[in-house]
């Protein structure tokens, strides 16, 4: 496991960057590598991946967040 590993959990949207994650502290992440199920754009999500640059995440998985 590196150091840029990431679990990140916020809100699914669909911006001009393509899928982002918006976490409840108000930061973006750009979602590299997915195609999320349209259903889930405006749920909580969580998506694992490799951090690139300031706010790219190169998705390994994506999925609905647990309560």
């Amino acid at each position: 496991m590196t150091s840029n590993r990431r679990r990140i959990t916020g809100k699914l949207e669909l911006g001009p960057r393509g899928y982002a994650i918006v976490t409840e502290a108000g930061d973006h992440w750009v979602l590299v590598g997915c195609e999320p199920d349209g259903d889930m754009i405006g749920n909580q999500v969580t998506a694992e991946g490799e951090s690139h640059g300031l706010d790219r995440l190169r998705t390994d998985w994506i999925g609905t967040a647990s309560a």
